[in-house]
């Protein structure tokens, strides 16, 4: 019996598609093109040329592709799947959701798994665990679902359910020694979180001796080393790496160059920062980076000029960086040299309008050229509220209230010293993820903070827009992250800003007696004064007392810090950011 065209085309279909499988790209595509010029709208040959497009990089070609195969054949989920997936990389999360909603049936495993990646990167963080638990049912050994719910969980302050599914991950040793990384990184962090600091330390090491360019499990091992108090250790891993990468590998050598030196600035160690991104620099000559470094090393070392010279060598090499020319302005604001640092600031803050760093050093450059702009941006009385909470529901009195939560938190302050890149000194710190959390004394104590929110919201004036605090206000607000601090004797934290916030907070649950004193402000919060010495008076703007049971809001680009305190007993807050939904 002779063949028709029809078979002839369906074993040029069975053809190519075995050429994909094998990925034999130049092959298939060569077939494709020769059968698409013969039957320009058959489905199965313009998904599979979308394929190999894909496969080249060519995501806008392999896009068309993709379209014009389901508008020739509508029911394809397979197709659906490739074409979402190029729509989240291209950043267009939402008509990729779309799609793959259309495409993730209860038994299509690819496109449960990757519309739960989407809605995490979006923030749809119980759409994610919904997909990602679907997943796993249809297929419970997966690599990709398990690590995947595991990061959501770990997020979502779950570490103990995040555990054993990183543990079964774990056990498929087969995998590449990079994809052993990303799992063992992630348990240390599920049992970091658990308080498990020796064991989290020896799955962060596993995870850096698979991959010596781990960025991620570097930060996240010498970070807990240095909360421990081990600084034997702190940094080792860096070294190691050093001997291990090979030199032909620049890129991973800079970068791990680069973030060992940014953890030397975090601990004040700026003459060996400067070294290393002198190394970065030489690695890297005509990368911005580095120059932000050594400006940030040099300003640490107390030398304006070099700092300054560094900033301008950045902004040359990258001038469409205003982040930088917000760090130059601080600088500047050190040497007297307050015109030219406004004229950074107004030019950056347009570019930057929800960067609350950059807010907080225009206010600055406004208040030392006595411009009256300054007051309007921040209203240090209007602008900064105290809220005396309730005891929530069950407890008689706050202090009832704040001894239970402050023997809670004991549990949870268990490091030895505080975060290398936090501003707390003398102290530790919590995780940010504190009130997210299942505890009933931290759920009961977060409502009351969302009463506070919401009366500090609509007593914000209306009709200005454009104002940074007062125009942000939406139908609700959110926590981005919370966390509690526990100060020691001597403790404070240094002037900083939340720079990703829109109201951040003060909650304080125990302070020591020392506090009571109005005339000498021990351990009180200050608002108005920088990170940095600034060339000009009175920075300090307004002082607040801490009351056991006092909630204090204000806006997150306004500088505030502790005064130290010298006393035995520990000073311990909760603090929290809000931002606009």
């Amino acid at each position: 019996m002779k063949r028709g065209p029809a078979d002839f085309l369906a074993a040029s279909i069975l053809q190519a598609a075995e050429l994909v499988r094998r990925r034999l790209w130049p092959q298939a595509e060569n077939l494709l093109i020769q059968l698409l010029a013969a039957h320009p709208g058959e489905p199965d040959g313009l998904q599979l040329l979308g394929l190999v497009r894909e496969n080249q990089g060519r995501l806008a070609e392999a896009e068309q592709l993709f379209r014009q195969s389901l508008a020739a054949r509508p029911r394809q989920p397979h197709v659906q799947v490739h074409l979402g997936r190029i729509l989240a990389e291209a950043g267009r999360y939402q008509e990729a959701i779309d799609l793959l909603q259309v495409a993730a049936l209860p038994d299509h495993f690819d496109a449960l798994v990757i519309l739960a990646q989407v809605q995490f990167t979006v923030g749809d963080l119980a759409g994610a665990e919904k997909n990602y638990r679907s997943a796993l049912r249809l297929q419970p050994a997966s690599q990709v679902a398990l690590l995947g719910l595991s990061v959501l969980l770990n997020k979502t302050c779950r570490p103990a359910e995040a555990e054993p599914l990183l543990r079964a991950a774990a056990q498929d040793t087969a995998r590449p020694a990079a994809w052993q990384a990303k799992i063992a990184r992630n348990l240390g962090l599920s049992l970091d979180l658990q308080g498990g600091a020796e064991e989290a330390i020896e799955a962060w090491r596993r995870a850096v001796a698979l991959d010596a360019t781990d960025e991620e499990a570097h930060r996240e091992l010498n970070a807990l080393l240095y909360r421990m108090g081990r600084t034997g250790e702190f940094l080792s891993s860096y070294e190691e790496a050093a001997r291990r990468v090979p030199a032909s590998q620049t890129g991973a050598r800079g970068a791990l160059l680069m973030q060992k030196a940014a953890l030397l600035i975090d601990a004040e160690r700026f003459e060996e920062a400067r070294d290393c991104f002198s190394q970065a620099a030489a690695i890297a000559s005509e990368s911005a980076g580095p120059q932000n470094g050594l400006a940030a090393a040099y300003a640490g070392l107390g030398q304006p000029d070099a700092a300054i010279a560094a900033y301008e060598k950045s902004i040359g090499l990258q001038p469409d960086d205003f982040v930088t020319r917000v760090r130059l302005a601080c600088v500047l604001l050190q040497t007297g040299e307050a015109r030219r640092a406004l004229r950074l600031t107004e030019e950056a803050v347009p570019r930057l309008p929800l960067d609350q760093a950059a807010l907080a050093v225009h206010e600055l450059a406004l208040r030392a050229n006595g411009d009256p702009r300054a007051e309007r941006l921040a209203d240090y009385e209007q602008h900064i509220q105290i809220f005396d909470l309730e005891a929530p529901q069950g407890f008689s009195t706050m202090a009832e209230f704040n001894a239970a939560l402050n023997a809670h938190l004991d549990t949870m302050h268990t490091d030895l010293r505080e975060h290398v890149d936090q501003t707390l000194r003398h102290g530790t710190q919590t995780a940010p993820s504190l009130l997210s959390g299942g505890n009933v004394l931290l759920r009961a104590l977060r409502q009351r903070m969302e009463e506070a929110v919401a009366a500090y919201i609509a007593r914000m004036p209306r009709g200005d827009e454009s104002h940074p605090l007062t125009g942000r206000r939406g139908r609700g607000f959110a926590f981005a992250g919370s966390w509690s601090s526990r100060l020691h004797d001597s403790g404070f934290h240094a002037n900083h800003v939340h720079p990703k916030g829109w109201i951040s907070s003060c909650y304080y649950v125990a302070v020591p007696d020392v506090t009571l004193d109005p005339s000498a402000k021990q351990g009180w919060i200050k608002f108005g004064e920088p990170s940095f010495t600034a060339s000009m008076r009175d920075t300090v703007r307004r002082a607040i007392q801490p009351v056991p049971g006092r909630l204090v809001l204000f806006p997150s680009y306004m500088w505030h810090g502790t005064i130290p305190f010298r006393a035995a007993a520990t000073r311990t807050t909760i603090a929290f950011d809000a931002i606009p939904n």
